[in-house]
């Protein structure tokens, strides 16, 4: 489960581009030879709006900022820097078609303007244009090598690529050249934790809560990182921390809901689900998530509900399929079943569990040979698959082949070895009563009985020994 990766598609890249960037230069006036008019000395030059327009951007002023930059531009339309930090401006305000349109007249007029590329690499980012954000950040750095934001892009579009190493190195890069760059210790956390290295994931995070003890992204992620180490008091102390901060944070909702979940705390669960899904009425995964819960609560009307909800918003989740395929099984509609697991397998064709599923639904559906041929495409996919062998041990069973129901749970026992379920030896050992091994099927029925004795299962120790009194 990757909690985080959700984190820096919605939070992380906020924390490096939400931020306005500050260019503190201004353009000399570029000598003129030609003669002006008294009226014409007394007015702003370009270089004056630009300037000043400058300053109302770091004031954060964006409107009035636009104004003075037309000002310039209108006075000399060749002003590259002036449309660059319009362009900034009109980002800064969430006016993306006319920040790129700016950027790119910034760096027609003039390609060397690394930081024009760089801003442009933040717009194509928040619009989801990964490749263009990459081409336009190495742009950037080549050009100047002191932008290390380019670093931190590139090293996001890796991590959205699942390149987590590239992430790593581009991040570290980053470091190198501002140890003081907080994000890109932040980001490189994220990427630790995609590569599974939690604990350092957790270092990176601790370094950015030492300095910046409110920074409600690193306590998400560390949260999460706590959660895949198994310190579950320590993660919910954090996701719990990140919300007295901001109790606006959807995710961190959803992500304490997998711990509380874990600890079989549904209730709180569903609770921290319902708070994320009024924070975000579109939360995919926050409905899929509640739809599952409510289905272990036994409230199978509103499961269906929210797996339902979330197939709506996004029909490609073969977990939502799954669920609500298990959710029919129980109901007694096989048919409905088998439909919701086909949909999941076309989705995610290589996964052995669906298959075994369905093959289950088919077998409950009284379709034994539909059956026989998913657990056969399961044990493909998965050759130690345990339970797929036990299933079609026993669709052998049923149907006479006694032999090859014998050979599947003997598989089934070398796979679980002490672990193996005393079902399993219950079972054999009546298959071997039928192939006349009556020394075998004692063995195996004492060895079930013993265990079903040691888990408490008193119904399968009277079956039990029902047989071996009859051996």
């Amino acid at each position: 489960m990757k909690l985080s990766r959700a984190i820096i598609a919605l939070l992380g890249a906020t924390a490096i581009v939400g931020a306005p960037p500050f260019y503190g230069w201004a353009q000399e006036e570029p000598e003129t030879t030609e003669e002006t008019t008294p009226s014409e000395a007394d007015l702003p030059s370009p270089v004056e709006f630009y300037t000043t327009g400058v300053s109302l951007f770091e004031g954060e002023d964006y409107t009035a900022a636009i104004t003075a930059f037309d000002e310039a531009i209108r006075l000399r339309p060749d002003y590259a820097d002036a449309y660059m930090y319009r362009g900034a401006s009109y980002k800064a305000l969430g006016e993306l078609d006319d920040a790129i349109s700016d950027f790119n007249e910034a760096i027609e007029l003039d390609p060397q303007l690394g930081r024009a590329y760089l801003l442009r690499a933040e717009v194509h980012y928040e619009l989801g244009n990964a490749q263009q954000a990459l081409s336009d950040a190495q742009l950037a750095l080549a050009l100047d090598p002191t932008l290390g934001d380019a670093r931190l892009y590139q090293g996001l579009v890796a991590l959205q690529d699942g390149d987590s190493f590239t992430a790593i190195s581009e991040f570290t890069a980053a470091i190198e050249q501002d140890p003081d760059q907080l994000a890109a210790y932040l980001l490189r956390g994220f990427a630790h934790d995609q590569e599974e290295n939690y604990f350092a994931a957790i270092a990176d995070f601790t370094y950015v809560l030492d300095r910046e003890n409110e920074n409600v992204i690193a306590y998400i992620g560390r949260g999460a990182a706590y959660y895949h180490e198994g310190e579950l008091s320590e993660a919910e102390a954090d996701l719990s921390r990140a919300l007295e901060i901001n109790d606006e944070l959807p995710y961190a909702y959803y992500n304490r809901s997998f711990i509380y979940a874990s600890q079989n705390r549904l209730g709180p669960a569903i609770d921290d689900l319902d708070t994320a899904i009024d924070l975000l009425p579109d939360f995919t995964r926050a409905y899929l998530n509640r739809g599952l819960l409510l289905a272990r609560q036994g409230n199978t009307a509103a499961a269906v509900s929210d797996l339902n909800r979330a197939l709506d918003l996004d029909p490609n989740l073969p977990e939502a399929y799954r669920g609500r395929a298990e959710i029919q099984l129980d109901r007694g509609r096989e048919a409905d079943a088998v439909s919701d697991y086909t949909q999941a397998i076309n989705l995610s064709p290589d996964s052995a569990v669906l298959y075994k599923l369905r093959g289950d639904a088919y077998l409950a559906d009284g379709n034994t040979a539909a059956a026989l041929a998913d657990y056969n495409q399961a044990i493909t996919l998965a050759p130690d698959y345990a339970e797929a062998y036990a299933a079609r041990a026993e669709v052998y069973a049923d149907v006479g082949d006694i032999q090859r129901a014998y050979d599947d749970y003997s598989l089934v026992i070398s796979l679980e070895d002490d672990e193996v379920d005393p079902d399993v030896l219950y079972k054999r050992g009546l298959t071997r009563i039928r192939l006349g091994d009556s020394a075998g099927a004692r063995a195996d029925l004492e060895e079930a009985a013993d265990r079903y004795l040691e888990t408490g299962q008193a119904d399968g120790y009277r079956e039990t020994v029902i047989y071996l009194r009859q051996l």
